[in-house]
């Protein structure tokens, strides 16, 4: 798979992507827990010293692409509107709490020819950016559902506009059809692609299960990379943004391979403390030879 790898690193070295969407600040605070308050029953934590503040949607999708293509451009907030603190425990790293600030006014309008770049990623993570987009078709998606956004951020608000792919989560696509899914069969991707998505390719990602492919047609279907994982935050957005590249070279197969590894790779440090590169790509390859 180290010549697969490369002779794709070789087919997309000269494209021009641009990534349009919500750019969101992680914050991560240590502490140490301390106990229980007696008298209001909750959880007491010591502020430690500690804090990294990272970069995370879209551009992180950005940093994982730099390495690979000629061209990143990022249309985005840049303000530090979204802002997502997480108090992390000093000694097991467990996340203990999240506090979510969103100053968001008036984003302004944003406009894009998709036939200005080679590939076009939005990332609409709900938070208003994407909501005034004026964008031609042709286009790469992930709407992305979380706690902030729980059932009001479904793909299918996008269905009047044609895309080259899409690309949700197992959860997100119950929510598109109104189904509980736990165990897709292929029926059942068939079922979500021809459910309001108007698309060409469509990515699930399916947690521990994996990740499936169609283009309505034939379903591929990729187990995830067993590693030992350190924090699976901003993982599929590590698989979204190649996921994009390998629909833009549309293959015939093995669509799923590079995702899956990225989204792998990216698992085996802090939510977006790094990015991925080639060389990280290719050594991490190797541990499954």
């Amino acid at each position: 798979m180290i010549n697969y790898l490369n002779s794709i690193f070789e087919e997309i070295k000269d494209l021009r992507v641009l990534i349009v969407g919500e750019t969101i600040v992680d914050e991560f605070v240590d502490v140490s827990y301390e106990g229980q308050s007696m008298k209001s029953f909750c959880p007491v934590f010591k502020l430690e010293s500690g804090k990294t503040v990272q970069q995370g949607g879209a551009q992180a999708i950005a940093n994982h692409l730099y390495d690979f293509v000629k061209e990143v451009k990022v249309i985005t907030n840049t303000n530090n509107e979204i802002v997502k603190t997480r108090y992390v425990d000093v000694g097991d790293k467990k996340k203990h709490v999240e506090i979510n600030k969103f100053d968001i006014k008036d984003f302004k309008d944003v406009k894009v020819n998709t036939a200005d770049y080679d590939v076009v990623i939005v990332a609409d993570f709900g938070h208003g950016f994407c909501d005034k987009l004026e964008i031609t078709d042709g286009f790469h998606l992930m709407c992305q559902t979380n706690s902030n956004n729980f059932g009001f951020n479904r793909i299918s608000k996008w269905k009047n506009k044609k895309k080259r792919s899409a690309c949700i989560d197992l959860r997100e696509a119950s929510l598109q059809v109104n189904e509980k899914i736990e165990n897709p069969s292929p029926e059942d991707i068939l079922k979500i692609f021809n459910y309001e998505l108007n698309c060409d390719n469509l990515f699930i990602t399916t947690g521990k299960a994996g990740s499936t492919f169609t283009n309505g047609k034939a379903v591929e279907t990729h187990p995830s990379f067993k590693t030992q994982v350190i924090d699976t935050i901003g993982a599929g957005d590590t698989f979204f943004a190649f996921a994009c590249i390998m629909s833009h070279l549309n293959k015939e197969k093995q669509n799923l391979y590079l995702p899956s590894l990225a989204a792998s790779l990216s698992t085996t440090w802090l939510c977006n403390e790094k990015s991925v590169t080639k060389k990280l790509l290719l050594d991490h390859a190797a541990k499954y030879l």
